[in-house]
């Protein structure tokens, strides 16, 4: 069965930046499951896989704005170390959730002053062009409830809503 949009399609995998460090692995976890067209994934995995077939093995090269994004340095903000409500010493590196316009996004702080704290609130690999070396797993129709929530659901969901 080729890929097409709303598919199931399940594949191994490994990213690597362009000095071959592992930046993910489905190694270290178990395959990962989307449903194709959907833009849960990689905008340039999607494209690469559109057509191919399970048991095909891929090796693709993504820029940055097929994969985290091109950096924004819009995103980088000093913001007064008064407004963090946090007691502990605040130190790079360290992560902070807030919400902009009812967005929750996560910023890392990256430098810290007596007065002042700089957060970057792009994605760590934001502006990092990827390396993927993939394994098509396994295309199947997505169900109906699948395409709604836009969520592949485990076969033992499928099968048991099936049975009652």
């Amino acid at each position: 069965m080729k890929i097409r949009n709303d598919q199931v399609v399940t594949i191994e995998y490994t990213v690597k930046d362009k000095q071959g460090n592992i930046i993910d692995s489905s190694d270290d976890d178990e395959a990962l499951s989307f449903i194709q067209g959907k833009g849960k994934v990689f905008s340039g995995l999607e494209a690469a896989l559109m057509g191919r077939s399970s048991g095909e093995r891929l090796s693709i090269s993504l820029e940055p704005d097929e994969a985290y994004g091109a950096r924004n340095e819009e995103l980088v903000r000093q913001i007064p170390r008064n407004r963090f409500n946090f007691d502990e010493q605040i130190q790079p590196g360290m992560k902070f959730k807030t919400q902009k316009e009812k967005r929750v996004m996560t910023v890392t702080v990256t430098e810290v002053t007596d007065d002042l704290v700089t957060v970057d609130a792009n994605h760590p690999l934001a502006g990092v062009s990827i390396d993927i070396d993939l394994v098509i797993i396994s295309v199947r129709e997505a169900i109906e409830a699948e395409l709604e929530s836009g969520e592949v659901q485990e076969m033992e969901e499928i099968y048991s809503k099936e049975i009652h």
